[in-house]
């Protein structure tokens, strides 16, 4: 079977595709973009304000309560020097992104957006937050110099700051005692933890928990539940979180009124000034983490 000689056809009248000359493309006008933007981590706390680039809070505790303290009637009381405050610090950091558009990309007719440069500006936006998650679970040490002219400053993290009820499965998978273990010192120590944050890893291995578990289901709903989602345990209703950007094999156990981001400079957009035939725009903003109390929290190192 041939074409029939002088017939046209989309190879010759635009090409191998099928589009240019007089074919019209067939572009749809949206884009696609599954990139994940959820922040558990700092969308599940509180925000408050900083003044200065090291940011600092007072920590405090009660004397160990104990049996010994009846006195006899008619006592001269006696007096113990008062407890110091632990002052407790992080530094500001600072996250920016950048864009630039020439005028001719910004006013061309474009599929999927309106302006090229409130398109760019919008996903910067969301980059910069998912840095700030990122940031926010390391166990970065924290840069408590004010700044070099080659240094950046870097906030401390979660990580960094937990080192009191921390524990290590070593080789083996997390169980459900590992946990309770976990919970019971932050319980121990006066936290009172709401949320258990993990990588998807750790999330898959707290519903395998429910293994040889009676599940009381409806025959007619026809679905298989396999998801923890809230963990019930002797010491508080946790709600499990999974965070894509905990990169690190770490079960977080967080008290989530005990931590807040810091924020000395909201994100903002800023015009730049014009070097050419481009509009820019610089975002940046300038934060840290508060941890309020190390120890009423904890942190579980599994494979």
């Amino acid at each position: 079977m041939t074409l029939l000689a002088g017939a046209g056809e989309v190879y010759t009248m635009s090409g191998s595709a099928g589009v240019g000359l007089q074919n019209r493309e067939d572009l749809q006008d949206f884009i696609t973009n599954i990139s994940p933007v959820e922040t558990p981590s700092i969308s599940g706390i509180g925000q408050v304000s900083a003044s200065a680039v090291q940011h600092e809070w007072l920590e405090h505790s009660l004397a160990a309560a104990t049996n010994t303290t009846a006195v006899v009637e008619g006592n001269e009381s006696t007096f113990a020097t008062p407890t110091t405050l632990t002052r407790s610090v992080n530094v500001t950091q600072i996250n920016e992104k950048t864009v630039a558009i020439s005028g001719t990309q910004d006013r061309v007719n474009k599929a999927g957006m309106g302006t090229e440069l409130a398109y760019r500006v919008l996903l910067q936006t969301k980059e910069i937050k998912r840095d700030m998650e990122v940031t926010a679970l390391q166990n970065t040490a924290g840069d408590y110099n004010t700044g070099t002219t080659t240094v950046a400053r870097r906030c401390k993290g979660f990580e960094a700051f937990v080192t009191t009820n921390t524990s290590s499965t070593g080789t083996i998978a997390p169980t459900q005692a590992d946990i309770n273990s976990e919970l019971s010192n932050v319980w121990t120590a006066g936290g009172n933890p709401d949320t258990l944050l993990v990588n998807a890893n750790n999330k898959t291995v707290i519903s395998g928990m429910t293994t040889g578990v009676t599940k009381n289901l409806d025959a007619n709903d026809r679905r298989l539940v396999t998801a923890v989602d809230v963990y019930e345990s002797d010491f508080g209703i946790m709600k499990v979180v999974p965070d894509r950007f905990d990169n690190t094999q770490t079960i977080k156990i967080i008290e989530s009124d005990l931590w807040k981001v810091a924020v000395l400079r909201p994100l903002a957009v800023s015009p730049l000034a014009k070097s050419g035939d481009t509009t820019k725009r610089l975002l940046n903003t300038e934060w840290t983490l508060e941890c309020r109390a190390e120890n009423g929290n904890g942190m579980i190192t599994t494979p």
